[in-house]
């Protein structure tokens, strides 16, 4: 039997409280009824999702697919995706000491899950964009803890890790658009059901379900397509076919925005009919607790399609929500959600760390840390005074969004000791677990700033202060920063030198380059403190 298409009918009601607008609409699957529920507020997020063995022990069993969020430009936060989902796992799966943070060394491993075939020819920049949108991603550990090692890198083995540590790893990453566990992929768009039923992945919906049968778990269905041709007809596809396509302007449609099939919706409800007829609650088309998806066109470890069924298990921040235009402080220069985000997942920013921003601004960087971290203790230091960034304006813009706000906007220059100690009185006169900084390196925004560079200054600070008995950053603490490096100019010679690292006590970690035009990147550049 054919599922029959939703037809929907509004009603609404509404309390002293809330306002909640409701539709209803009835769809039968092999002559079985569901109700499907839409609702406009966010009252489903009031009820508690019951936890399961997966949230809280080990994902080994099935494979996770991270869906990266879409660009502007193609190649412009490529460069920091995997390396911010690295951070963010690491802080997620940490153990913390009274003083110090132990580091499980986690690291995810991602393999392509598009490959692009298409008849319309694509730059091969625009190619590898579209095959990298989509990767499986499974975890490794390093079991050599000696970094002194020439080796380390050659005792990864395979690691297993929380469900709840990869939901909250992606829910912090700025270019993270949604992951997804996998709980079938075939071939056949028919053997889903029984693979699935077989696995166990959904029955946390059934409606025998000790929390289910109260009907509290709302879910829906969708179906994406990136195989051209899949479509029996143009009327089955809300947009046009997946691969790159050029609109009457003369712009070019990105990856991401074109993929639904509705053909491949009512085929995948057919297909999935002895799944569905065992799930309880309510369809949800607008705020379900759980997402059902089908992916068809994934490549599997042979390089061949396959039909993937998968629920999305969790979803990236809204980095809107901090975006310079929505708020009260902004600067000539302010840097933008997504690079912020990425600062602090590379710092590995957890709840209760000390953060420190020497360089502070309008305070994007702390927003970010606040949004992913909600206890951190954070303080700022700007040297331009409140005529230029008022201070007040950025701790209202703190309340505003109901974030945490620093503990201390300091008008001060950072280069200056006595100011790096009102720093540190604001945390209780320890030393931080992260610096992080978008130094005014006048390349970008015009400054008056001494003969030596920010970071030069700043890393001749950490040695000052180690050495004076106050010590600016933790050992295991980071220091993660922007450095803008011209088409004239080489990482290298924008970098303070070996020497000034080891003196400040400092081991460069790890860097990557993001093209901001043909003259200029801005490199992302982390040190971690050894002693």
């Amino acid at each position: 039997m054919q599922p029959a298409l939703l037809s929907a009918s509004p009603t609404s009601t509404s309390s002293s409280t809330t306002t909640t607008t409701t539709t209803t609409a009835d769809t039968s699957i092999d002559g079985k009824t569901i109700i499907a529920t839409i609702r406009s507020n966010d009252e489903n997020d009031k009820i508690p999702r019951p936890n399961t063995d997966d949230d809280i022990t080990i994902i080994q069993q099935r494979k996770l697919l991270i869906h990266w969020r879409g660009e502007k430009d193609a190649g412009y936060s490529k460069p920091f995706r995997q390396l911010e989902f690295q951070g963010a796992m690491a802080a997620e799966t940490a153990t913390r000491t009274t003083t110090t943070a132990t580091y499980q060394d986690v690291r995810p491993t991602f393999v392509n899950a598009l490959v692009y075939n298409g008849n319309e020819f694509m730059p091969d920049v625009n190619v590898e964009h579209f095959n990298e949108a989509m990767q499986y991603v499974s975890f490794q550990k390093n079991e050599n803890t000696n970094r002194s090692d020439n080796n380390h890198d050659n005792h990864m083995v395979g690691a297993v890790v929380s469900r709840k540590s990869v939901e909250n790893a992606a829910s912090r990453c700025s270019l993270v658009h949604a992951v997804y566990e996998i709980i079938a992929q075939s071939d056949d768009l028919d053997m889903l059901a029984e693979l699935a039923i077989q696995d166990g992945g959904f029955e946390d919906l059934y409606k025998e379900n000790e929390f289910q049968h109260q009907g509290l778990l709302t879910w829906c269905f969708r179906a994406r397509s990136y195989l051209g041709d899949l479509v029996d007809s143009p009327s089955d596809r809300e947009t046009v076919s997946s691969s790159t396509t050029t609109t009457k302007s003369g712009k070019v449609k990105r990856y991401g925005s074109n993929t639904r099939s509705m053909g491949l919706e009512r085929k995948g409800l057919k297909a999935l009919t002895p799944l569905l007829v065992k799930l309880g609650g309510k369809v949800d088309l607008l705020n379900p607790h759980v997402k059902i998806y089908i992916f068809d066109g994934l490549r599997d470890e042979h390089g061949q399609p396959q039909k993937v069924l998968a629920r999305r298990i969790a979803t990236g921040p809204r980095t809107s929500a901090i975006a310079p235009a929505t708020r009260i402080c902004i600067t000539n220069t302010p840097l933008e959600p997504i690079a912020a985000f990425s600062l602090c997942n590379v710092a590995r920013i957890k709840n209760g760390d000390k953060i420190l921003d020497p360089y502070c601004g309008s305070g994007t960087t702390l927003l970010a840390a606040a949004m992913m971290a909600p206890t951190v203790q954070s303080v700022g230091i700007e040297i331009a005074h409140n005529g230029l960034v008022n201070r007040n304006d950025i701790l209202q813009d703190f309340r505003s969004r109901d974030l945490t706000p620093p503990k201390q906007l300091i008008c001060g220059d950072s280069t200056h000791a006595d100011v790096r100690q009102q720093a540190r009185a604001a945390v209780g006169n320890t030393a931080f677990d992260a610096i992080v900084a978008d130094p005014p390196y006048g390349i970008r925004e015009s400054s008056n700033y001494n003969e030596r560079s920010p970071l030069e200054e700043l890393f001749a600070s950490i040695q000052h202060d180690r050495d004076a008995g106050q010590r600016l950053l933790n050992i295991g603490g980071r220091l993660v920063a922007f450095v803008p490096v011209t088409d004239q100019q080489s990482l290298r010679q924008m970098l303070p030198s070996r020497e000034a690292t080891e003196a400040a006590g400092l081991e460069f970690e790890v860097s990557r380059e993001q093209p901001l035009n043909e003259k200029l990147s801005r490199w992302l550049v982390s040190f971690i403190c050894v002693r």
